[in-house]
């Protein structure tokens, strides 16, 4: 869910469709439905320590080192 002003529901529509072009790019170029959904997930709430744990755990090849 984006944060939005009530009062720019103009902009509110511009930015789903910008989310949406770039998921279904994302999809045609061969990323799996549930990688991209568990993504969108913990990049709404990047302080979802469930969500970036569940991404990860689905997608191990983006575990960085320190």
């Amino acid at each position: 869910m984006l944060r939005y002003r009530r009062r720019n529901a103009a902009a509110r529509r511009r930015h789903y469709r910008y989310i949406a072009i770039e998921k279904k790019r994302l999809f045609l170029e061969g990323v799996e439905k549930e990688e991209l959904r568990l993504l969108c997930r913990h990049l709404c709430n990047p302080h979802d320590k469930h969500a970036e744990k569940a991404f990860l755990r689905h997608s191990p090849q983006y575990l960085v080192e320190l």
